[in-house]
């Protein structure tokens, strides 16, 4: 049997789903990866020296063509629909294909009846974008945890049988990659991550952006990370990221628009409370539960609404002016929300990340098994 794991998105999904093969690869089983660019290869490589002796056959997609064309010209960096029918010949080969986004199932009907193809989801958040028609097209999904698991019953897109419950693959990845990690700043004044979501309408940056930089350039009491999610920015002109950046004060406010360490959990990891809006960043965060605040840019009403879910475990903030005494009081407010972290993280993430990988690699497996056996029986 040829399983493959397929990377058309952004290199940050690899994360969520490579470690996967590296536990199937370890049980015995032989698994391929294909990735949309060279760009893909840094990230590859990190998980593979995470997992020692986890070397698999790599092959890279549209390096000609049309899709090729699109990369060249900067008109599409990630072109994912000419990637795959450029690649259908060899995508027509395996048994099983893996992938953490939905693209790919636009070529379920170009794809032999025999092959399979399997979801890994590269998010654990609240909002309504996980409640997507097209999961019913994937053959199994894996599922993080059990309130992904009930809204997803809901509306119908996964069905027993064709699914399992593994937990959080990246946060399990994390833990071998955390032991290496530097501190962010040779300071000690608490760290505030501010990862404002790519989605112009709903991020805060448009509204709230500058002038949080500005606030927090104007005080010595904490330090800032600004680290928005990667698609926030991945449009925009060199000139309009070199004049961001320029806003940053060694030692004191940190600005990254498009490395690695944006979803790496460098600053996940490395920081002491979370300025966000709606981005499922903060359950990576909650991993170690710590406080949290939320900005209103939208005038959202959120309250009771399944999508804000998060905005329950810390204060919400309407106004940038709120946000001096908002953070002088997050500490001592803790203690309200602490509990639910914990209880949220579960549902989402399925408690101790530990081994997310190696139940998602059983948990294909035993599909596999179970689908081959019902195909040789007829059944």
């Amino acid at each position: 049997m040829r399983i493959l794991f397929l990377f058309i998105g952004e290199p940050h999904q690899i994360f969520h789903a490579l470690p996967i093969a590296a536990e199937m690869a370890a049980a015995g089983t032989d698994v391929e990866v294909a990735v949309a660019s060279a760009g893909h290869l840094p990230v590859v490589e990190r998980v593979m020296a995470a997992y020692p002796g986890f070397s698999p056959r790599i092959r890279l997609l549209g390096q000609r063509g049309i899709s090729h064309w699109l990369r060249a010209r900067a008109i599409i960096r990630h072109p994912r629909l000419p990637i795959l029918f450029g690649a259908l010949r060899f995508l027509r080969q395996f048994d099983a294909i893996v992938v953490p986004e939905r693209t790919t199932t636009a070529i379920r009907h170009f794809l032999p009846r025999r092959t399979r193809l399997i979801f890994t989801p590269h998010g654990a958040g609240d909002r309504a974008i996980m409640l997507d028609p097209r999961d019913r097209h994937f053959d199994f999904v894996l599922v993080a945890g059990e309130k992904s698991e009930q809204r997803l019953l809901d509306a119908g897109t996964i069905r027993p049988g064709h699914y399992a419950l593994n937990g959080y693959v990246k946060l399990d990845l994390m833990t071998r990659l955390d032991k290496t990690r530097a501190r962010l700043f040779d300071n000690d004044r608490p760290t505030v991550l501010y990862a404002p979501h790519f989605h112009r309408g709903l991020s805060s940056w448009d509204r709230f952006g500058r002038d949080i930089i500005d606030w927090f350039a104007a005080q010595d009491r904490y330090n800032l990370v600004v680290a928005p999610h990667i698609r926030l920015f991945a449009e925009a002109s060199d000139g309009d990221r070199a004049a961001i950046k320029t806003l940053a004060i060694p030692g004191k406010i940190m600005i990254d628009l498009d490395s690695d360490r944006l979803f790496d959990m460098s600053y996940t990891s490395g920081s002491d409370l979370y300025l966000g809006d709606v981005s499922s960043q903060v359950y990576e965060f909650l991993a170690t539960p710590r406080p949290c605040l939320f900005l209103n840019a939208h005038d959202a009403q959120w309250v009771g609404d399944p999508d804000y879910l998060f905005w329950t475990l810390g204060d919400v903030i309407d106004d940038v002016a709120d946000l001096p005494n908002a953070l002088d009081q997050a500490a001592a407010r803790h203690s309200r929300y602490i509990d639910a972290q914990r209880e949220r993280l579960a549902e989402s993430i399925g408690g101790d990340p530990a081994g997310a990988a190696q139940r998602g690699a059983e948990a294909i497996a035993r599909f596999l098994a179970k689908d081959a056996a019902q195909d040789k029986s007829g059944g």
